[in-house]
């Protein structure tokens, strides 16, 4: 390897590290100033229980998308690309835009930003797996792994397209129905089944890593 890529490999995590914080700074800022900002949160209403179901769906989102960027750069290493330093913005906006879409009752556009979100986060992921398995530095992980398969898209497919179809059914009915209190807590449902997937496979990961490095070891004896 050219020694502009490996300092732009070695230097990359720190560089997105930072970039995505400033986002997510962002993001949490602009969370905690909509949930100050709008009294009508603190009414006893449904529609202030959708909407607080949504600020958790969200809240999760913002923690989400930040623990699988930094276990990613802390997992690979991988040659960065000028999109790599694009998608911390473009996740941004969407994220702006969900949390700016909380102090309506339009659950509907928010699940559909979700269903975006949803989409580009599992995207990107793929796109950052890929380019790691062309170093070897990574082998000891995709070694064991085949490549993706469109099977693999399946469920992210039916979870994009289920979110999709809530938007649409309730943007063609009551907006501030049962069916938007249905949607906000299959959001955030999903959202925490997120976040326990990534500790899982953050686990398996580590394990994985662990029992390498006992079998590699000379001195060690059943």
């Amino acid at each position: 390897m050219s020694v502009i890529r490996e300092r732009a490999t070695r230097n990359f995590p720190m560089v997105l590290l930072t970039l995505l914080s400033i986002v997510q700074a962002l993001a949490f800022e602009l969370l905690w100033s909509a949930v100050l900002e709008h009294s009508e949160f603190y009414e006893w209403s449904w529609v202030a229980f959708c909407t607080w179901v949504r600020v958790a769906a969200t809240l999760l989102a913002i923690i989400t998308i930040w623990s699988s960027y930094a276990t990613n750069v802390m997992r690979f290493r991988w040659v960065p690309s000028t999109s790599d330093t694009f998608f911390p913005f473009f996740i941004g906006i969407i994220q702006f835009v969900m949390i700016d879409l909380l102090g309506t009752k339009d659950t509907a556009v928010w699940l559909l930003c979700l269903a975006v979100l949803f989409a580009v986060m599992n995207w990107i992921i793929h796109h950052d797996m890929s380019r790691a398995r062309q170093d070897a530095e990574n082998a000891e992980f995709f070694d064991l792994r085949g490549r993706a398969s469109w099977q693999d898209f399946v469920p992210l497919v039916v979870i994009v397209v289920t979110i999709c179809m809530l938007s649409l059914t309730i943007w063609l009915t009551v907006p501030d129905g049962w069916l938007a209190g249905a949607g906000a807590l299959f959001a955030l449902s999903l959202m925490i089944h997120q976040v326990v997937g990534a500790h899982r496979f953050w686990e398996e990961t580590m394990m994985l890593e662990s029992v390498t490095e006992d079998d590699s070891n000379p001195n060690n004896e059943d």
